[in-house]
């Protein structure tokens, strides 16, 4: 059985149920990112963009190589954009309609008023940075 925060993973993904992601919203993303991660076969690639708070981006990459290492073969291929601070950046009224785009952003916080896809901040997790 799945920890009750998985109920937000639907959530959080709604605004593309309909539409999907398209390589086009990624990329609008990117403007907003501190880093972006490609994973291809289990092979994770790293372009960074901008720095982070302190260690944020090294323990949130940390905590995905650990994933493709105790789980081979069962993450997905995947390109996502991330942002390592606090405040969301993708608000809702700028996305509106059926044929609106959102980028999809990752990031530690979200609220109701943001499209901002809330990712776990590995730097409170054992042997993370405040640890």
């Amino acid at each position: 059985m799945c920890p009750s925060y998985f109920r937000w993973i639907h959530e959080d993904l709604r605004p593309w149920r309909e539409t999907g992601v398209t390589k086009d919203m990624v990329e609008l993303a990117r403007k907003s990112s501190n880093f972006r991660l490609v994973i291809v076969k289990w092979k994770a690639y790293l372009q960074k963009y901008m720095g982070c708070y302190e260690t944020r981006d090294v323990f949130s990459l940390r905590g995905i190589l650990q994933l493709l290492r105790w789980y081979p073969g069962r993450l997905p291929d995947l390109d996502m954009m991330f942002e390592c601070g606090d405040l969301p950046v993708i608000p809702c009224r700028n996305f509106r309609g059926p044929k609106a785009c959102p980028p999809p952003l990752f990031r530690y916080c979200s609220d109701e008023g943001s499209l901002d896809i809330v990712f776990p901040d590995w730097c409170f997790w054992p042997s993370g940075a405040s640890n």
